[in-house]
């Protein structure tokens, strides 16, 4: 029988107006035929109402504008909010008064209808209901609309109840959204007395809705929204619920692998969105790869995906498939958002984050990334937090693998596996607010300490809270300088080596001597430091004590006595603070008695006795803690932050050192490490200072002076500035040395000589600069070096873009030219000098550098004819073996 569209819209229209209980009010003037004779009148009604939903739901709902068949079908909006009111109301005599009794309280209800009817009629009655509500949701707009939740709640339960078996694959043919899925089926299963069988069956499914695309994160808006209003149960817990439901094992390869894809892309929007609600989804995530990540080894290729979720594209910082100079590697939106991804996974306690072992084997190339990057950066922060959330949960033999390998500059399997390439630059734009990863010019290998990544760990943990960190790195490092078993070891050659590769082995080996020194320096002088330090004073001196045993013992037996001299030396001269303020503890009195005993041995130096008399025979103080001596108060007003301070304490030091003071000898590594230091003082006067003390401190110390400032002038990870200043102080240095700084003339030249291939344009200039001033230095005795200068100068002018830097290189070369005393050496690259000013006198465009290369080529002429003149009155005549 049809039914007119306008009859059905006035039915709509009446029920949607009624209460639940007076809507069976409503069959008796809406009557529609039914093929069903039963007398039951609720049953009737049902029916009916049925047969209306679904020829409303085929005729009504949606409408054509007219007739033709290009008409556009549009939907009553007033018909669709009736029709909606109408299902939810219909839905509560159909669809939910024949569920199981245990399944009724799931979705709110109004009525308060019972029928009384056997068990096959029930299952008969809900069969034909769901039937008729099925083809309703076939309409995806009726299937996702949020008014509807509660009939698809009883529609989902009726389905279960009559199938008693798995639908998992049968919801993919409707439109309900997955949230509403996982509703119902957890309200389901969590209906009291329901059936084991129906609740495998839910368990099964709610797995399977798992691992499917989206599922993951269904689940998880699901079950906190779900309990809002449930105050006892907390957000870790039903974390734990979610970790512990995707966590288990016994699930598919294929479950894993698709809950980790939600899982990544969950945690990537949680932490963009960045609300309270979105890092609670965030937190839920990390429990989930946590727990995940503690499965046993059949599930490696897990872990597997997890490390390289977050750790891609680090890996490509450390192996780029491109080396092409120029080439981009990572912008800084790119490489900012990693970090603070990678960051949020692994901060706060150890139970609410991904475990700290996934960093080690990035922990170099993060302290490379922080060394290179701006302070003012937000990517400094997330970095800063990484580090020092891997080290402090590192045990002490980790750590001090870590710490080592970071002062060794070597790696193994899982300590600094992945390492910033070398190539890598930071190139930046808008004046310095942003800036890209790119590959820069190919590096020479002849500097392999240069970036030794200590002092930054250093100066990341001096700007943190964490004094137990900086107290075991300190004890690590302090061992190591009283043995120096890591260093000596990893410098022991393991084939012969010619006189080159022995000084150049012995310089590497003093620079990280060096280093090492300095940062025990920096964290004995550090603060925040003191109260840790001061607090374990009797740990520190039993350490001390024992070492001096050992370095006494072997100086007794004639072992390596120069070696353990100068170790006690160092230590002597950086611990006196300490020794002092810790004078009247009962653990230094066998320090004492230990340091005695060795000055009165053989192996003491001359020095050494001073220094230990100094130590001995001084007074205590308890006022600041300092020494009153005029060494220290120079020492302490060297290290002071203000810069009148700085220069009034170099001026005491050079005073001292004038004087020959022997507690100021005595602390000559202190204060060389002091002056390196100041060198970074942005006033002109503390920095113009601090070379006047090294130039001082050549006096006693000169070859770890100019070492030390190449070490500087070569390490990549200083600031530009500062190492212009070294070179600066280099320079000022070697004039001291005059004709006599020839011994270190190889060093110096190529310091200088690679600073010219630096890709910083003012960098290159002064590397020339400094270049031209060494050789002047040391009267152009610089022949076996001059064809490396020739062709850097000849491709610096050929190449440069940088007019200075170009002018710069003409300069040297009229320098070199106008002070060779002969060219008898340079005969071989007479003819290539020539052809070469020519040319940059004919073809370049720059004035300036036509005129420096017409200089150079007039004082080529001029050595020329010297050379080629011959004076008849010096020339011998003989006859017969006999001068006429």
């Amino acid at each position: 029988m049809d039914t007119d569209v306008k009859t059905l819209r006035e039915a709509i229209a009446c029920i949607a107006n009624l209460m639940p209980k007076a809507c069976l009010e409503a069959a008796k003037c809406v009557p529609f035929p039914t093929e069903d004779t039963c007398s039951d009148i609720l049953w009737k009604t049902t029916v009916q109402y049925c047969f209306l939903l679904t020829e409303f739901g085929d005729k009504g709902l949606v409408e054509t504008q007219n007739q033709s068949a290009e008409s556009e079908e549009v939907i009553n909006l007033h018909d669709q909010a009736s029709y909606l009111k109408t299902i939810d109301l219909l839905r509560q005599f159909t669809l939910h008064l024949y569920l199981p009794r245990e399944l009724r309280g799931l979705s709110q209800c109004d009525s308060q209808l019972m029928v009384m009817v056997e068990e096959e009629e029930r299952i008969r009655r809900l069969s034909y209901c769901v039937a008729q509500f099925e083809r309703i949701f076939e309409k995806k707009m009726l299937a996702l609309h949020p008014r509807l939740a509660d009939t698809v709640i009883d529609y989902i339960a009726a389905r279960y109840t009559l199938s008693k078996a798995s639908l998992a694959e049968k919801w993919k043919g409707f439109a309900f959204p997955k949230d509403l899925i996982f509703r119902s089926l957890l309200v389901i299963k969590g209906a009291p007395g329901l059936s084991l069988e129906l609740a495998k069956v839910l368990h099964i499914d709610l797995l399977h809705l798992t691992g499917e695309p989206g599922g993951f994160s269904a689940l998880c808006k699901t079950l906190f929204s779900a309990g809002k209003s449930d105050e006892n149960a907390p957000s870790w817990h039903k974390s734990e619920i979610v970790a512990k439901i995707v966590s288990s094992k016994g699930h598919t390869k294929q479950f894993y692998r698709q809950v980790l894809n939600d899982c990544f892309e969950f945690y990537h929007w949680a932490v963009q969105t960045g609300t309270e609600q979105a890092l609670v989804y965030a937190a839920t995530c990390i429990e989930c790869l946590k727990r995940i990540f503690q499965l046993p080894a059949p599930y490696r290729e897990l872990h597997l995906r997890i490390e390289e979720h977050f750790f891609l594209r680090f890996q490509e910082l450390a192996a780029p498939k491109e080396l092409v100079a120029g080439c981009v590697l990572q912008e800084r939106n790119t490489l900012a958002n990693n970090l603070y991804v990678c960051s949020m996974a692994f901060t706060g306690s150890t139970f609410t984050s991904l475990p700290s072992s996934l960093l080690v084997p990035y922990v170099h190339l993060f302290l490379r990334l922080y060394s290179l990057l701006l302070s003012t950066f937000d990517e400094q922060k997330y970095l800063h937090s990484m580090i020092v959330f891997c080290l402090t949960n590192r045990s002490k033999d980790e750590l001090k693998r870590i710490i080592l390998s970071l002062l060794l500059n070597v790696r193994d399997v899982e300590i600094g596996r992945h390492l910033l390439h070398p190539r890598i630059v930071v190139k930046y734009t808008d004046n310095e607010t942003n800036y890209s990863l790119q590959i820069g010019p190919s590096v020479s290998d002849d500097n392999p300490g240069g970036d030794n990544l200590l002092p930054t760990l250093i100066n990341l943990l001096k700007s943190s809270n964490r004094n137990l960190l900086l107290y075991d790195v300190f004890l690590v490092l302090l061992s190591e300088l009283m043995t120096g078993s890591c260093i000596v070891k990893s410098f022991e050659p393991k084939q012969l080596l010619d006189a080159v590769e022995r000084d150049k082995l012995l310089c590497d080996r003093f620079h990280q001597k060096y280093i090492l020194i300095q940062s025990l320096m920096d964290l004995i002088n550090h603060k925040h430091f003191h109260a840790q330090l001061y607090d374990n004073s009797g740990e520190v001196l039993n350490i001390l004590a024992a070492s001096f045993t050992t370095i006494i013992n072997d100086s007794n037996e004639m072992k390596d006595t120069d070696s353990n001299s100068d170790v006690l030396e160092v230590v002597l001269s950086i611990f006196q603070e300490f020794f002092q303020r810790n004078r009247n503890r009962h653990e230094m009195e066998g320090v004492l008695k230990l340091l005695h005993h060795y000055r009165n041995s053989k192996s003491c130096s001359e020095a050494m006795k001073v220094q230990i008399d100094l130590l001995c025979n001084g007074l205590s103080t308890e006022h600041d803690g300092l020494s009153e001596s005029a060494c220290q108060n120079a020492l302490s007003l060297c290290s002071d932050q203000q810069p009148y301070c700085k220069v009034y304490g170099t001026t005491l030091l050079l005073k001292l050192l004038k004087e020959r003071d022997p507690e100021t000898y005595a602390q000559l590594h202190k204060i060389l490490i002091l002056a390196l230091v100041n060198l970074r003082d942005e006033e002109s006067y503390a920095f113009l200072n601090s070379v006047r003390l090294l130039v001082a401190l050549c006096d006693v110390l000169e070859a770890e002076v100019i070492d030390a400032l190449v070490k500087e002038y070569l390490n990549e990870s200083n600031d530009t500035d500062y190492r212009l200043k070294v070179g600066e102080a280099t320079v000022k240095t070697v004039e001291t040395l005059g004709p006599f700084a020839v011994r270190y003339r190889d060093t110096l030249l190529n310091c200088f000589l690679a600073g010219t291939r630096h890709a910083v344009e003012e960098f290159r200039t002064s590397s020339l600069s400094n270049l031209g001033s060494i050789c002047h230095i040391l009267s152009y005795q610089v022949h076996h070096f001059f064809y490396e200068l020739f062709t850097c100068i000849k491709s610096i002018v050929d190449t440069d873009s940088y007019l200075p830097a170009r002018r710069a290189a003409i300069l040297v070369l009229s320098q070199l030219l106008e002070g060779f005393d002969s060219l008898m050496d340079l005969q071989e690259y007479l003819l290539l000098i020539y052809r070469f000013l020519k040319h940059v006198i004919s073809t370049d465009n720059d004035d300036i550098t036509k005129l420096q290369a017409a200089v150079a080529l007039d004082h080529l002429k001029a050595k020329t004819k010297v050379f080629l003149q011959i004076d008849p009155h010096k020339l011998e005549k003989r006859m017969f073996g006999r001068v006429i």
